[in-house]
């Protein structure tokens, strides 16, 4: 059965000043096989108030992993294990790039309405550190 959540994605890069970004969506999550999916839409170009294109996003929250899977103008399948490297590729109009992701902390907080997940991580972009990320995602179920 699809539950219609609010789900929030707030992160913070240290190369960026502490400066906090944060995207809010409304979505339905399921679960399946011990694993929660939770299906939302985000914006590519939403912080400026213009036209931006829609990418489909999946979180699938497992009991020992998290993964993002992006589809759209922008698509990668992003994985994070605790105390593991992973890698995946970022495709863009552009082109394509390598990214390797080094997480350090992977927590779940469930709540009476849903859960919270805290993320951090060392990030590299075609074998280049970019920055250490910390990511705070909230689903919130909306009945």
């Amino acid at each position: 059965m699809k539950t219609d959540v609010k789900i929030s994605i707030r992160g913070i890069q240290s190369d960026s000043g502490g400066e906090s970004v944060e995207i809010v969506s409304l979505g339905e999550m399921y679960e399946k096989d011990d694993h929660i999916y939770i299906s939302y839409e985000e914006g590519t170009d939403a912080a400026s108030g213009m036209d931006c294109d829609v990418v489909k996003s999946m979180l699938k929250v497992c009991p020992d992993q998290v993964e993002i899977i992006k589809k759209g103008a922008a698509e990668t399948h992003m994985v994070f294990v605790e105390d593991k490297d992973t890698i995946s590729y970022y495709s863009t109009p552009f082109g394509e790039m390598e990214v390797a992701v080094h997480t350090d902390k992977l927590e779940h907080i469930y709540t009476e309405k849903g859960f919270q997940i805290l993320l951090k991580y060392a990030l590299e972009i075609n074998a280049a550190h970019m920055s250490d990320c910390n990511v705070d995602i909230r689903v919130e179920s909306m009945a």
